[in-house]
C-alpha cells in the first residue's frame, strides 16, 4: 500500500496489475495501524471508490460482475482459439441457476414471534449453499430480519484475501472473509455461522454423517484469525452442533436459540417445523425439475449433463460459468441433488466408505449417469481438495465398470483465466457426440449398464493367518512394532516393514493420485517397496493399512492401497485394516480382538514414555549412539513381553526397558532450548516422511519435544465420549458404553505406565488428554473433531505455558483438517504468546530438504538467541 503526499491511498499488492483505490474507513478497519494516516478532504477518488453501495448498486452488482467475467472468458477464448462459434439460439435448462433461485428465495413461513427489530446476517458461503432454506426460514419465523450477503465478486474475494490463513485452502473457503465484510458493510446486528460437525444421513449409507473439515471448521478459523466481533463490533454467533439425528438437532438448536436469542422452546420448535418444510419444498421442487429435464431430453433423443460438485460450486464465481457453457451449447445441466433417485442408490459396491452426504450425491449420480443413456457426467473439483481426489478416481472406476462412460473432471480455483476450461468442455462435448454416433444402433447389452462387481474380490481369509506374512507399514517405527506384536499374539504372521525413504516416496507418488495426502503415499509406497524388493513372493504376503471412519483421508487408505496394488501388478495381494467393521467384506479372516486392542492401548503410553526419554537424553549423551541403541533394546523388551504374555508381559518388559534406558550416560548440565513438533501424526513420527527433522533440529542445538501417539489414538474415543456426556448426542447405548470404556481404559494404561516409568530420573508424567482439552477450549472446543483435532493447539498452549517458545507444525499439502486446527489457529495462539515462533511446514512427495532447511534455520537462530538472552 502506498500513501501519497495528498493523503490518497493506493493498493498495489492485491494481485491486481492495475492496483486499486480503497475506502479510508475500510483501510483502518483492516489495518488498524493505518489510522495514523490522514486523507485530504478533497480527495474524492480514494474515498469514494469503495463507498457502501446503494440498494440499486447492490442489485446491479451481480449482473455487472457476471458480464465482466463473461467478457474476460470470451477474451481468453478468443486469444486461445479464435472467434467462438455462434451460440445455440435456445439455451437448454440450467438447473444450477434454478437451484440458486430456489435456494435463496423467501419460502413461506408464519411468524411465531413478533418482529425483534434485529437483522441477522448469513454469508452466502459453504454449507449455506445447501442449508439456506432451513436457516432463512427459521430466523424469519422467529421475527428476525435476514440479510444474506450479496453474490460473490472478485472485488469481494480480494477484500478478504489478506485474512486467509492458508494459501492452499480451497477457493470457496477463501471467499468467506469477503462475504463477512459484505455483511459488515450492510450493518447487520449479528452474523450467524454455525459449526455443524455431523448431520443425519440423507441416503442409504448410514455412515454419511460427517461434514467436510473446512466446511464445519471455518467458523473457528474466522473467530481465531479474522475475529468479526472485534474487528467490526458485530456479534459472531458460531454455535457448535453435533447432529447425528433429528432429535439431536431439535434439542441442541432449541437450547441455542433460547440461550442466545431468548427464544422459548415452543416457539423454537414451531419455527424449526417451518424450516423443515421449507427445506423439503426446496428438495422436492429441485427433484421435480430434474425429472422434467430428464423426461424432456429423453423425449427429444438428446442428453443432459450431470454437473456433479459440492453445493458451494453453485456459486457462479466458483464455477466460472461452466454450467452456462453447457446450457448455451444446448445441453441441459443438472446438479447432483436434482438427479431423480440420487438418494436411493445402493453404494455398497463402491470401494469407498461413504462418510459425507455430498460425497454420496456425487457417487450416486455417477452410478445413475453411467446407467442412463440420456445422461453424461462432469465433476467439478476444487484445487487443494484432497477428498475430491479419491472421489474422482472412484467415479472414473464406477462409470467404467458400469458402461464404459468416461467423465470429464474439471479442477477450478480462484483464477479467472478460463480459456482452457472452455476448450476442455468443447472437446468433451465433441467426444460425447462422436461416442454416441458410433454406438447408435448397437445392442443395449453391448453398451451397458452392467452390474458392479465386488470391489474387493481378493479376500484375506482365516487360513491366511498361517499361510501369509502380513506386512505392517509404519506410522511410526514404535507404533508399527506395537501393532505387529499385538497381531502376532493373535496368531497372525505379522512383520514390520523398514521405515521407508526415497524409494517408498517414489513408488507412492507413482501409484497414488497426486492430490492424495503424502502420508497415504508414504505408507502405500512402503508396501510397494517391499513387494518390488524381491524379499517376498506375491502369493505369500498380505498388507494391513490404517483406517478411521471420519473426515480424514485415512478413511480411504484401503481403496487407495487396493488401486495402487492393482496398478502395480499385485492384484492378488489381499489387504486388511484395523477397522473391525469391514463393511466391504475384504478381510473376513482378520479382526483385532478385545485383548489385542487392550494390548495396543496398554503399549501406547509405554512407547510414548520410551520416546520421550530418548529425546531427553540423545542430545546430551556422552557416548554417541548410546541412546538410540538403548531405545531399540528397550522397545524389544516391551514387544517381546506383549507377544509372550499380553498385558502382564507388557508391564514386565516395560520395567526392564526403563532399566535399560537408565543405563544411558548423559550430561544435561547445559540444557538446550526446546522445540515442540506437532501436526499430522504420521509426519510427526515418520523420519522418512519428515526428512529426519528431529535429528536435524538436534544437530542444530535444540532439544525436541514430540506430541504423543497415545493422544492421537485416544482422541477418537475421548471426543465421542465428551459429546455423549456434554451434548447428550443420540447414539446407541452400546456405542456410548464403548466410548466411555475405551476412554477410561487409556487412563488406566497411563496409570500403569507412569507407575513403572517413574523409576527413571528424567521421566515426567505427561499431561493427559482431558487436561489438554481444558487448555485448548478457548480456541477449539474439545468435542470438535477434524484431523488431529484439539491436539495441535492444546500441545502448543500447554508447552508454551511451560516455557517452550519454538513450535513446528508438520502438515501434508492439501490436508483439510490442518487448514482449521493448524494454520487456522496460529494467530489466536500468537496473541496468547506473542514471543512464540510457530512455523507450519507443508510436505508432499516433491518437497526438498533444502526447502525445509531454509524454513527451519530462522526458527533455530531465533530459539538460540532467545535462550542466550534469558
Amino acid at each position: 500500500m502506498v500513501a501519497f503526499g495528498d493523503g490518497s491511498l493506493y493498493v498495489t499488492g492485491n494481485r491486481c496489475p492495475r492496483g486499486e483505490a480503497i475506502d479510508y474507513d475500510e483501510l483502518v478497519r483492516e489495518v488498524p495501524a493505518a489510522s495514523s494516516l490522514t486523507v485530504q478532504q478533497g480527495d474524492a477518488t480514494a474515498a469514494d471508490a469503495c463507498a457502501p453501495a446503494s440498494p440499486e448498486d447492490a442489485a446491479d452488482a451481480a449482473p455487472r460482475a457476471s458480464r465482466r467475467a463473461e467478457e474476460r472468458r470470451a477474451a481468453d477464448t478468443d486469444q486461445l482459439e479464435g472467434p467462438a462459434p455462434a451460440r445455440t439460439p435456445a439455451p437448454a435448462p440450467n438447473l444450477f441457476d434454478e437451484r440458486a433461485r430456489l435456494l435463496f428465495k423467501d419460502w413461506p413461513c408464519k411468524p411465531v414471534a413478533p418482529s425483534r427489530g434485529e437483522t441477522i446476517g448469513i454469508p452466502r458461503v459453504l454449507a449455506f449453499w445447501d442449508q439456506m432454506p432451513f436457516w432463512s426460514t427459521l430466523l424469519r419465523a422467529l421475527g428476525f430480519t435476514v440479510r444474506i450477503s450479496r453474490p460473490s465478486t472478485r472485488r469481494m474475494y480480494e477484500r478478504g484475501l489478506a485474512h486467509v490463513t492458508s494459501d492452499t485452502i480451497c477457493f470457496p473457503a477463501k471467499l468467506v472473509h469477503g462475504h463477512i465484510r459484505d455483511l459488515a458493510d450492510a450493518h447487520v446486528d449479528r452474523i450467524l455461522m454455525p459449526i455443524i460437525t455431523a448431520v443425519p444421513s440423507e441416503n442409504v449409507m448410514k455412515t454419511s454423517e460427517w461434514m467436510c473439515a473446512v466446511v464445519k471448521g471455518y467458523p473457528y478459523v474466522l473467530k481465531n484469525s479474522d475475529d468479526p466481533a472485534r474487528r467490526f463490533g458485530i456479534p459472531f454467533d458460531t454455535p457448535l452442533f453435533h447432529w447425528y439425528t433429528r432429535r439431536d438437532r431439535d434439542r441442541q438448536l432449541t437450547a441455542f436459540l433460547h440461550d442466545t436469542y431468548g427464544v422459548g422452546e415452543s416457539a423454537a420448535r414451531r419455527a424449526i417445523a417451518q424450516a423443515d418444510a421449507a427445506e423439503r419444498s426446496f428438495a422436492e421442487e429441485l427433484s421435480r425439475r430434474g425429472e422434467e429435464v430428464l423426461a424432456d431430453v429423453r423425449r427429444r433423443g438428446t442428453y443432459a449433463v450431470v454437473l456433479a460438485s459440492r453445493p458451494y460450486h453453485n456459486d457462479p464465481l466458483v464455477n466460472h460459468g461452466i454450467p452456462k457453457l453447457f446450457s448455451d451449447a444446448g445441453i441441459a445441466v443438472i446438479p447432483p441433488d436434482a438427479v431423480p433417485g440420487v438418494r436411493e442408490v445402493d453404494l455398497s459396491r463402491s470401494r469407498l466408505d461413504v462418510v459425507n452426504n455430498f460425497h454420496a450425491r456425487m457417487l450416486a449420480s455417477a452410478v445413475i449417469a453411467a446407467s442412463t443413456h440420456e445422461l453424461e457426467y462432469v465433476q467439478l473439483v476444487s484445487f487443494g481438495c484432497g477428498h475430491d481426489a479419491y472421489l474422482s478416481d472412484e467415479i472414473v472406476r464406477l462409470m467404467r465398470e458400469i458402461a464404459d462412460k468416461a467423465p470429464l473432471i474439471l479442477k477450478v480455483d480462484e483464477s479467472d483465466a478460463t480459456g482452457p476450461v472452455r476448450i476442455r468442455v468443447r472437446s468433451f462435448i465433441e467426444t460425447v457426440a462422436r461416442r454416441r454416433r458410433d454406438s447408435a444402433g448397437r445392442p443395449a447389452a453391448a453398451t451397458g449398464p452392467r452390474p458392479l462387481p465386488d470391489p474387493y474380490p481378493v479376500k484375506y481369509t482365516r487360513p491366511m493367518r498361517r499361510e501369509k506374512v502380513m506386512l505392517v507399514p509404519n506410522t511410526s517405527h514404535a507404533f508399527c512394532r506395537l501393532m505387529t506384536a499385538a497381531m502376532r499374539r493373535e496368531g497372525v504372521r505379522a512383520e514390520p516393514l523398514p521405515v521407508g525413504h526415497e524409494e517408498a516416496i517414489r513408488l507412492g507418488k507413482r501409484y497414488v493420485h497426486n492430490d492424495i495426502c503424502f502420508p497415504a503415499q508414504m505408507t502405500i509406497g512402503e508396501s510397494l517397496e517391499a513387494l518390488t524388493s524381491g524379499r517376498y513372493k506375491d502369493c505369500d504376503v498380505a498388507i494391513i493399512t490404517g483406517k478411521y471412519i471420519g473426515d480424514c483421508r485415512l478413511t480411504h487408505y484401503m481403496p487407495l492401497l487396493r488401486q495402487a496394488l492393482d496398478d502395480a501388478g499385485f492384484a492378488d495381494v489381499p489387504i486388511a485394516t484395523n477397522d473391525d467393521a469391514d463393511t466391504h467384506g475384504a478381510y473376513p479372516g482378520f479382526k483385532l480382538s478385545l485383548a489385542a486392542s487392550m494390548e495396543i492401548a496398554w503399549g501406547l503410553p509405554m512407547i510414548d514414555a520410551l520416546e520421550a526419554l530418548l529425546r531427553r537424553m540423545r542430545p546430551y549423551e556422552t557416548v554417541p549412539g548410546a541412546a538410540d541403541a538403548a531405545f531399540e533394546r528397550a522397545l524389544d523388551e516391551v514387544m517381546n513381553g506383549i507377544e509372550a504374555h499380553g498385558l502382564r508381559g507388557a508391564e514386565e518388559g516395560f520395567a526392564r526397558a526403563i532399566d535399560i534406558m537408565k543405563g544411558v550416560p548423559y550430561d544435561r548440565s547445559h540444557p538446550r532450548p526446546t522445540v515442540l513438533i506437532v501436526g499430522e501424526y504420521l509426519l510427526n513420527f515418520h523420519p522418512g516422511a519428515n526428512h529426519d527433522i528431529e535429528r536435524y533440529l538436534e544437530r542444530n542445538g535444540l532439544e525436541v519435544i514430540e506430541a504423543r501417539m497415545t493422544d492421537v489414538i485416544r482422541k477418537s474415543y475421548f471426543y465421542k465420549h465428551a459429546q455423549v456426556r456434554e451434548h447428550h448426542v443420540d447414539l446407541p447405548v452400546a456405542e456410548r458404553a464403548w466410548y466411555a470404556t475405551a476412554d477410561r481404559l487409556f487412563d488406566v494404561a497411563h496409570d500403569r505406565a507412569d507407575r513403572i516409568a517413574r523409576a527413571h530420573p528424567l521421566y515426567e508424567p505427561p499431561v493427559r488428554l482431558p487436561e489438554l482439552a481444558a487448555v485448548s477450549d478457548e480456541v477449539l472446543h474439545h468435542t470438535f473433531d477434524a484431523g488431529e483435532g484439539i491436539l495441535i493447539p492444546a500441545e502448543i498452549l500447554e508447552h508454551a505455558a511451560q516455557g517452550c517458545r519454538a513450535f513446528v507444525i508438520l502438515q501434508p499439502f492439501g490436508c483439510l483438517p490442518n487448514h482449521v486446527v493448524g494454520r487456522g489457529l496460529i494467530r489466536a495462539l500468537k496473541e496468547r504468546y506473542p514471543d512464540a515462533q510457530i512455523l507450519p511446514l507443508d510436505y508432499d512427495p516433491d518437497v526438498s530438504f533444502a526447502n525445509v532447511e531454509n524454513r527451519l534455520q530462522m526458527l533455530i537462530m531465533n530459539a538460540r538467541d532467545a535462550a542466550s538472552a534469558s
